[in-house]
């Protein structure tokens, strides 16, 4: 499908789904207002800065938008804090009927194009993954050399306490998972089995599929102690 028909298709769905069109129904603040309250109702921000950029009435009111950017200090959500946050999209368009309805979804039919920059250092990473998860609750990471190193306690066919090395890769774009390339307990490789049954367990470390306009992954960093995803 061509950007135009793309286009066309998305004025069409909002008006058959009934979101009036007519001059002035909605403006750009209401927009940002109505992001602000989505994204506050699913995350705790700090500093949270949005802003909208019109085309026109016309276009506003069908719920396009030349840019959209949203930017938080701090944005922390099931434990883990992402410290700063920032999404920006070009060309974007929101189901206004989502947008204003009472679910706390943030749907966009069509994104021209998105960035994205998201920080979370070590001590936010461990705090997160110790509030996440009830498998291991005493996962902790350290994060060094371009490498995520786990450790914790799990029960596998010999010991308890483990230590994987590895990376970290984005299969469908949007959720961060560990892939180890070292994994031992007490110094003994950890049969395949077990591994697999533990990564089913952990992963994903990190799930961004809810950032607003909901931004592709492109790139991971881990320096100086932090990961750094854009």
């Amino acid at each position: 499908m061509s950007r135009r028909a793309s286009l066309a298709a998305a004025a069409l769905a909002l008006t058959l789904a009934g979101f009036p069109l007519s001059a002035g129904a909605v403006t750009a603040t209401d927009v940002a207002n109505r992001l602000r309250d989505k994204i506050t109702s699913q995350w705790q921000v700090q500093n949270l800065q949005i802003s909208v950029t019109p085309y026109s009435q016309t276009e506003t009111n069908r719920g396009r938008f030349k840019s959209v950017s949203v930017r938080a200090d701090s944005a922390t959500r099931a434990g883990l804090a992402l410290k700063p946050m920032w999404v920006k999209g070009s060309d974007v368009i929101f189901d206004l009927n989502k947008l204003f309805g009472a679910g706390a979804s943030v749907h966009t039919p069509y994104r021209g194009g998105t960035e994205m920059y998201v920080e979370m250092n070590e001590q936010d990473l461990n705090e997160g993954l110790r509030m996440a998860q009830k498998v291991v609750p005493d996962l902790s990471a350290s994060l060094d050399n371009g490498l995520i190193t786990l450790t914790g306690t799990y029960k596998f066919v010999v010991g308890n306490k483990f230590k994987m090395a590895g990376k970290l890769s984005v299969p469908d774009g949007y959720k961060i998972n560990f892939v180890p390339t070292s994994c031992k307990v007490n110094g003994i490789p950890i049969p395949v089995s077990g591994v697999k049954l533990l990564l089913s367990k952990l992963n994903p470390i990190l799930d961004l599929s809810e950032v607003v306009m909901k931004p592709r992954i492109n790139s991971i960093t881990i320096a100086d102690g932090k990961i750094v995803v854009k």
